[in-house]
C-alpha cells in the first residue's frame, strides 16, 4: 500500500510508448492495488482518444493563490515552472465539446497528475472525457473520497512532495452534469455536459490542488481567499446547477403549450392530436427521467462531499463558525436540489397526465374511425346485396330466354327430318320422269340417279366424322381442366 497515490504521476510521466507497455508501470501496481486494474485497461486502450496529439493545441489554465487569477500556458516546462513554491493552486483542462479530446498532451496530463497528487479513482472520469461519434457512456456519475496517511504518501523525491511529509493527504474526485444553451439553431436549445473535479488537501502544509476538467460556464476561474480548504466545492456546485431552475421551466412551457390543446373543451374529433403528440411527450418524459437521475446522484455526491469536509473539519480543527457556515451553504444547495427533484417529479406527473389525455383521444378517435369504417362496409354490402338481386333477376330472365330456346330447339328438332326429307326430294338426285310403260299407262314415277349411293356414303362418313372429332374435342377439355386443376396451390 505504501506510496500507491502518487505513483501515477511518476508512471504518467513516461512516453506514450512506455505508457502502453507492461505490466511493470507504477499507475499499473497503484491501480491493482486499489482494484482498479479494469479501469487501467480501459485506460492505457483509450489514450489516443483522450488527449490531443498537437502540443499547439495543448493549453492548461493555471490560478496560484496568491495571484487568483488564470494563466493559460501550453509548454509543460512552463506549467512546471509555475506551479514552483507552496500554494494552493487551480488546474483548467478545456474540451471543445463534450464528443471531443481533452485538450491536453499525455506529457502534459502526466505532469498535472504529478504536481496536482491525482489519485487512480480520478480515471473514471477521465476515460469518459474522449472523442465520441455517438451518445454513449451518458449516464455515469459518482463520487470517490481518499485519504493517505504519513507512511502512505509519496516519497520525498518525487517533484512537489515534501510538503507532505508531516501530514496525510486527503483528496476527493467527482464528476458533475449539468446544463447549458448550446447556442445552435435547434429545437432543444439545450445540452447535457459533464465536468469533472479532483481535490486534493495537504493536511501539513494546507495546501490544496484542485483540477477541473471543462468547468461549467458559470465557474469563476479563481481559488479566493476562504478560510475553508474546500470552498471552491461551494461554487463549483452552485455553477453547476445554475440553470437548471431555466432547464426545467422549459418544460412547463413546453407542456403548457401541449395542454392548451386539450384543455378547452371541444369535440375528440376537433382536437387535432396525432401519434406524433405521444411520441413528442415520451421524448420529454425521456430527458426528464434523465434530469432525474442526474439530481439524485448530485444529492449522493453532497453526502460524500459532507463526509469529506466533516473528516478534514475534525482533522484540522477549523473554527465551528467555519464549519457551521460551510455545512450550511452545503445544506441550501442540497434543498435547492431537492426542489429541483421536486419539480421533476411534478413535471413527470404532468407528462403522465398528459399521456393519459393523449391516449383517450386517440383511443376514441380510433373507434370513430372504426364506426365509420364499419358504416361503409355496411353500405358496401348494401350496394353488394342490391348488386346479387339485380343477379338474381338477370338469372331469372336468362333462365326465361333459355326456356324459350329449348321450346325453340324442341319445335326445330321436329321440323328437321321434314327438312331433311323435302331437301332430299328438292335436289337433283331425285327427279320425276317418264318412261315408256309410264306414258302407255299415262303415269309417272320417281327416278333416283345411279351415283345416289355416293352422296349417302359421304354424308354417312361426315356424320361419323362429326361425332369422333366432337368425342376427341370433349376429351381433350377435360384433360386441360385435369391439368389445371392439379398446378393450383392447395389453400389450407
Amino acid at each position: 500500500m505504501k506510496n500507491r497515490i502518487f505513483q501515477l504521476a511518476g508512471f504518467l510521466s513516461m512516453p506514450i510508448s512506455e505508457t502502453t507497455m507492461s505490466s511493470s508501470g507504477r499507475l499499473r501496481r497503484v491501480t491493482y492495488e486499489y482494484g482498479l486494474g479494469y479501469m487501467w485497461n480501459t485506460f492505457e486502450s483509450k489514450l489516443s482518444t483522450l488527449f490531443t496529439k498537437d502540443t499547439g493545441e495543448s493549453t492548461v489554465g493555471v490560478v496560484r493563490e496568491e495571484r487568483d487569477q488564470v494563466q493559460w500556458v501550453s509548454a509543460t516546462e512552463e506549467l512546471c515552472t509555475i506551479m514552483k513554491g507552496e500554494s494552493s493552486t487551480l488546474l483548467i483542462l478545456k474540451r471543445y465539446n463534450s464528443w471531443s479530446r481533452i485538450d491536453v498532451t499525455v506529457e502534459c496530463f502526466s505532469t498535472i497528475c504529478e504536481l496536482a497528487r491525482i489519485t487512480p479513482f480520478f480515471l473514471h472520469f477521465v476515460v469518459g472525457m474522449g472523442t465520441k461519434f455517438a451518445s454513449t457512456d451518458e449516464d455515469f456519475m459518482s463520487c470517490y473520497s481518499t485519504c493517505a496517511s504519513e507512511n502512505q504518501c509519496i516519497p520525498a523525491e518525487f517533484s512537489g512532495a515534501e510538503d507532505i511529509q508531516d501530514g496525510s493527504l486527503k483528496a476527493i474526485c467527482y464528476n458533475i452534469r449539468y446544463f447549458e444553451r448550446h447556442g445552435r439553431d435547434l429545437e432543444d436549445p439545450w445540452s447535457c455536459r459533464q465536468s469533472a473535479l479532483h481535490h486534493s488537501f495537504t493536511a501539513g502544509s494546507q495546501h490544496s490542488a484542485w483540477v477541473v476538467v471543462q468547468p461549467p460556464e458559470a465557474f469563476n476561474l479563481t481559488i479566493g481567499h476562504t478560510p475553508h480548504p474546500m470552498a471552491l466545492h461551494l461554487r463549483y456546485l452552485q455553477a453547476a446547477i445554475a440553470n437548471w431552475r431555466e432547464y426545467l421551466d422549459s418544460f412547463s412551457q413546453r407542456f403548457k403549450l401541449l395542454n392548451q390543446q386539450i384543455a378547452i373543451p371541444n369535440p375528440y374529433h376537433k382536437l387535432k392530436i396525432s401519434f406524433s403528440h405521444e411520441q413528442h411527450l415520451h421524448h420529454l418524459k425521456g430527458k426528464l427521467h434523465r434530469a432525474q437521475h442526474i439530481l439524485t446522484n448530485m444529492q449522493a455526491t453532497l453526502s460524500i462531499i459532507t463526509t469529506h469536509e466533516g473528516s478534514i473539519a475534525q482533522e484540522q480543527s477549523l473554527l465551528p463558525a467555519v464549519h457551521a457556515e460551510f455545512q450550511n451553504q452545503l445544506n441550501n444547495i442540497s434543498r435547492e436540489i431537492d426542489n429541483y427533484i421536486a419539480t421533476t417529479r411534478k413535471l413527470l406527473h404532468i407528462s403522465d397526465d398528459l399521456k393519459s389525455m393523449y391516449s383517450d383521444i386517440l383511443t376514441f378517435q380510433g373507434q370513430e374511425l372504426q364506426r365509420e369504417t364499419s358504416l361503409k362496409l355496411e353500405h358496401l354490402a348494401q350496394e353488394d346485396a342490391a348488386g346479387n338481386k339485380d343477379m338474381a333477376v338477370l338469372a331469372s330472365l336468362a333462365f326465361k330466354d333459355s326456356r324459350s330456346m329449348r321450346i325453340a330447339t324442341v319445335i326445330a328438332m321436329f321440323y328437321l327430318p321434314v327438312n331433311l326429307v323435302f331437301s332430299f326430294f328438292s335436289s337433283t338426285l331425285v327427279w320425276y320422269g317418264t318412261t315408256v310403260e309410264v306414258a302407255q299407262n299415262n303415269g309417272s314415277r320417281i327416278q333416283l340417279r345411279s351415283e345416289t349411293w355416293i352422296a349417302s356414303v359421304i354424308a354417312i362418313l361426315l356424320a361419323i366424322g362429326t361425332v369422333s372429332w366432337s368425342r376427341w374435342w370433349n376429351s381433350m377439355e377435360e384433360k386441360k381442366s385435369a391439368k389445371y386443376a392439379i398446378q393450383q396451390p392447395t389453400r389450407p
